[in-house]
């Protein structure tokens, strides 16, 4: 787990997430700008003691990836392997753990069934194991946090909004997430991460904070946002920054 952050200095949609789980709410979805630290939050935050399972959600992927299949064990047989949402069922035996879904708006129809299976609430979700038959259920504190760039809540199927009644709208890096920076480039990153068209992630901060302690700001600022360089690095100065 992440060291906390006092309550009273985080940024009101960090807040409204700190109080959600730790009022026990189990089903969130976290909306907002790309690269700001939703997927973080959710692999992070709150207790993930149990561990913390992604799914990453294409319109290539299989159910294989949500409860699992069969593979081959390099023995000329097949070895059932579990997916991130059984995972996170089973959590450490005793305990669920989280499942952390990153748009699934982009799943195929197939795979948007399973998960809104798997997102049921604790008292329907079961799991029937194709081989043996077992039937599997959530364990107590299974929790799942979706993660999506759409901004209109409305645009979600009814089904999976209807899981997840907490939708928090992400427009600010978490503190913790930008001790990964400098210092001295984590104002601006505040400042630009919901910025409209002009917007610019936290990953990109991240890459260029690492690239300037080996070629310099100005080559940095060019390798990372291209023609945007002279005017992102001219704002810089403008902060102080060096």
């Amino acid at each position: 787990m992440v060291a906390k952050t006092e309550t009273s200095a985080l940024p009101e949609c960090w807040k409204a997430l700190d109080e959600c789980l730790n009022a026990g709410i189990d089903r969130v979805i976290l909306y907002g700008p790309s690269g700001i630290g939703k997927t973080y939050a959710g692999m992070t935050l709150g207790d993930v003691e149990a561990g913390a399972f992604r799914l990453v959600c294409t319109e290539d992927m299989t159910n294989l990836d949500v409860t699992g299949g069969f593979m081959p064990n390099g023995k000329g047989g097949f070895l059932w392997l579990d997916g991130s949402a059984l995972k996170a069922w089973k959590g450490n035996g005793t305990k669920g753990g989280r499942l952390i879904v990153d748009e699934v708006d982009k799943a195929s129809g197939d795979v948007f069934a399973t998960l809104l299976a798997m997102l049921d609430s604790p008292e329907s979700a079961s799991w029937e194991h194709p081989e043996t038959g077992e039937v599997v259920k959530p364990l107590n504190g299974f929790s799942a946090i979706m993660t999506t760039n759409i901004e209109n809540m409305g645009e979600l199927p009814t089904a999976l909004a209807d899981r997840f009644p907490i939708r928090i709208r992400i427009d600010a890096p978490h503190p913790s997430a930008l001790l990964r920076l400098s210092p001295d480039l984590r104002e601006y990153a505040v400042r630009m991460a919901d910025a409209g068209d002009d917007r610019i992630s936290l990953r990109a901060f991240i890459a260029l904070d690492k690239l300037r302690a080996s070629v310099g700001m100005e080559r940095a600022c060019s390798l990372t946002f291209g023609h945007r360089a002279k005017q992102i690095l001219d704002a810089l100065k403008v902060d102080g920054i060096r």
